[in-house]
């Protein structure tokens, strides 16, 4: 299966078209297949950064966008080869209540309506907030809503293993919930920083780990997702312990002899 990695994980070595190209040769000689969206963005248009992508035998997972703009978001997602357009989070101030995540899935079905029959799918990507359990709804959680009251044929999830496991939550049997509608994943462990003075019950120093250096159980998540359907492995590490390419050679190194090929 084709992993990529999420452009975010290597924000802070970016600047200008050059850094973009050879953060694109770095990917493609450690073994990435792809990059989730374009890395350009300020530095370069989307035709220039495709054909950076192109150059050095990498893919496009997904793209992101202004989705309210059906039109111009299709565009630069075929600009990229792709049929996958982000969706923005649900807003902190809608994931309160219940009725917040419902007011939001429907947004998002309005949003979608555009695309329905385009072969085009919007995709959510999740942190840990939506896994809210609402106990009038017998302890249902926002995710759960957004699933449920979202179109299945042009709406994806787009799930986070780090995230999920911050919300307590198992990655694999998330996963396998949204069987069909999850064409990317987000590949990200989940460890506790050894090195934490702070060792209070009430807080938990957690790292963003490489994939195979934290708490998460790879060989149910991998098998997980090969049951889901899933067909772009993301890597993304929001920060990382040492030097970030460094991070994500151990990642898909990890990932290679997990059979994740």
């Amino acid at each position: 299966m084709p992993i990529a990695v999420q452009g975010y994980t290597v924000r802070s070595r970016v600047f200008n078209g050059g850094q973009v190209e050879e953060a694109y040769r770095k990917f493609a000689e450690m073994g990435y297949d792809g990059v989730e969206a374009g890395m350009g963005g300020r530095h370069l248009s989307d035709e220039e950064d495709a054909a950076l992508l192109a150059k050095h035998g990498l893919k496009a997972a997904a793209a992101y966008g202004d989705v309210t703009r059906p039109d111009e978001a299709m565009r630069r997602a075929e600009c990229f080869g792709v049929r996958l357009l982000g969706l923005p989070s649900i807003p902190g101030e809608m994931m309160g209540s219940a009725d917040g995540f419902l007011v939001y899935a429907d947004r998002i079905n309005q949003w979608a309506a555009p695309y329905r029959g385009t072969g085009f799918r919007l995709q959510y990507h999740n942190h840990a907030q939506e896994f809210r359990n609402f106990p009038s709804l017998s302890g249902k959680s926002g995710m759960a809503l957004l699933i449920e009251n979202t179109d299945p044929e042009t709406v994806a999830f787009e799930l986070d293993t780090h995230w999920m496991a911050a919300a307590g939550c198992d990655s694999a049997e998330w996963i396998r919930k949204v069987s069909g509608r999850i064409p990317c994943v987000h590949f990200k462990d989940y460890a506790i920083n050894p090195l934490a003075e702070d060792t209070g019950l009430g807080h938990v120093p957690k790292l963003y780990a490489e994939i195979g250096q934290g708490n998460l159980n790879w060989p149910a998540i991998r098998d997980a997702c090969a049951e889901a359907g899933v067909h772009w492995y993301c890597v993304e590490q929001d920060r990382s312990e040492r030097d970030v390419f460094e991070s994500l050679r151990i990642s898909i190194n990890y990932m290679r002899n997990l059979g994740i090929r």
